[in-house]
């Protein structure tokens, strides 16, 4: 199942990406999505920045027809491989992730753009749940989980942006 989504900041495509790089903002937006722990790394691979965020989350809105396949917590890994910037400043990323232990991966991109005076931060996802009959059931609870995430950090982003952090 696709997933998209998109935030505005005010703010450059260089501090945007400053942003999302950088690991006290990752362990912030953990916090915000309420991690019950969390493990945050950032590095450089050639001329990549790789960003590998490690989330363990509570399982409570986990529909009935998934719980036996996640049981009360859910470990969640996202890695994200920030290529270098084009000349206009614009990235983009190869993403990948999983629930640790479970059918559920998903795989996609993401850019960061300059558009007039702001920079948006687009994700362009496909979301997996590789369950025999009830795999398409659930991918939409698992879209939205994930959304409402993204949400989450979106907003942090953009406090960040406005120096509020």
């Amino acid at each position: 199942m696709e997933l998209k989504l998109s935030a505005s900041y005010d703010a450059t495509p260089e501090e945007v990406f400053a942003i999302v790089t950088d690991t006290t903002f990752r362990e912030q937006a953990c916090e915000k999505t309420k991690a019950l722990s969390y493990d945050v790394q950032v590095s450089q691979s050639g001329g990549d920045t790789v960003v590998r965020v490690k989330r363990e989350m509570p399982a409570d809105d986990v529909p009935d027809i998934g719980k036996r396949f996640v049981g009360p917590t859910l470990t969640v890994v996202q890695t994200e491989t920030w290529h270098p910037a084009k000349p206009d400043g614009s990235r983009d990323a190869d993403v990948s992730g999983e629930i640790a232990n479970t059918p559920v991966t998903l795989k996609g991109t993401a850019a960061i753009r300059s558009d007039g005076g702001q920079t948006v931060q687009a994700i362009d996802l496909d979301v997996k749940v590789n369950v025999p009959l009830i795999g398409r059931k659930m991918e939409p609870f698992v879209v939205d989980a994930i959304r409402s995430g993204l949400a989450k950090e979106h907003d942090l982003g953009r406090d960040w942006a406005a120096g509020n952090h």
